[in-house]
């Protein structure tokens, strides 16, 4: 499923900046034994390829999924914005999500927005989530089943639950069809996702309806060279009784180049360039990055520097970006 669809229920579309972040752990050893004084989770250093580096030259700068060296694995965020401090903890474990803190909310915000989140989701089966938020943001609690159809290639999934928002409480229900189709054409993968959504509030007789698709393609066409792009669209009729409900029309495209040299063993060398750009036609953003990637002699990823710059809407809000990226080797 697209990337872009985390939630079912976004309040808003984030704007952040978002990079990799490597780190080599540091194992004491213990007097007179050879086992670690601190064991290490197996995994633990693969968690550090969805951490990120957040920072522009305007506002923030912080870190974001850094990960504790626990189980199950916890991740950790704290990232100064001009007016108030990001701070987060969230986990997934066996198709359970619990997070809460303090979320971004706009660069230029007086405050972040408190979140607690309970959620259950697993491909199949029994579906449940609570979420409560401040800052005047809807909050649900609901409960629902999932199952496949069609030798498991279309996913149906129902939902009842009830949602607040200010004064307003809303209980709903939710249904949802979820297809996808990929092809290969020579050298060229693709896959197309279409999600069929219909939401009903009765007590406000109100509906909204929506179609979500997504499409990418990926090639390689060259030993070391890697392109892909992708499109998502949401298309929406209808109204809700909560306007951040989260089913807004929507409208994205991205794409990236990149190229990887030949590992040398070296302790430290290049290990590829990259070229990214995307763009949100709703809200008019374009982003475009160089990344350079280092390959570094016992490190689980290349990283590396990345320089980005934001161009807004009419001018305004344009800014540059600065990362620290990382990829898996």
């Amino acid at each position: 499923m697209p990337p872009i669809r985390r939630s079912r229920h976004r309040s808003r579309v984030l704007k952040t900046v978002r990079a990799g972040l490597g780190l080599a752990a540091l194992i004491l050893p213990v007097a007179h034994a050879q086992a670690p004084l601190l064991r290490l989770p197996n995994n633990y250093m693969s968690r550090f390829g969805s951490s990120e580096v957040a920072y522009t030259t305007a506002t923030g700068y912080g870190v974001r999924y850094i990960p504790l060296p626990t189980d199950p694995d916890i991740r950790l965020s704290v990232v100064k914005q001009a007016n108030y401090w990001e701070i987060n903890a969230g986990s997934r474990v066996n198709d359970t999500t619990l997070a809460g803190g303090v979320y971004f909310n706009g660069y230029g915000a007086a405050a972040g927005i408190p979140r607690m989140e309970y959620t259950h989701n697993p491909d199949l089966g029994v579906q449940y989530s609570a979420l409560v938020q401040g800052s005047g943001l809807h909050s649900h609690l609901s409960g629902g089943y999932a199952v496949r159809v069609l030798g498991n290639r279309v996913r149906v999934l129902g939902t009842a639950g009830i949602a607040t928002q200010a004064d307003v409480v809303a209980p709903y229900t939710q249904a949802e069809v979820a297809g996808s189709v990929d092809r290969t054409f020579g050298k060229v993968n693709t896959v197309a996702v279409t999600t069929l959504r219909t939401s009903l509030f009765p007590a406000q007789g109100q509906a909204l309806g929506n179609v979500d698709l997504y499409v990418a393609a990926s090639s390689s066409p060259l030993p070391g060279l890697s392109l892909a792009a992708s499109h998502f669209e949401r298309f929406v009729v209808g109204s809700v009784p909560l306007p951040d409900f989260g089913m807004g029309r929507y409208e994205e495209s991205s794409a990236w180049a990149l190229y990887r040299w030949p590992a040398t063993g070296h302790l430290i060398s290049l290990g590829g360039v990259r070229g990214r750009a995307g763009r949100n036609w709703i809200s008019g953003y374009t982003t475009v990055w160089a990344d350079v990637l280092l390959d570094v002699r016992g490190l689980p990823n290349l990283m590396g520097p990345g320089v980005g710059y934001q161009f807004g809407p009419d001018g305004k809000d344009s800014r540059w970006l600065v990362t620290l990226v990382t990829l898996g080797r």
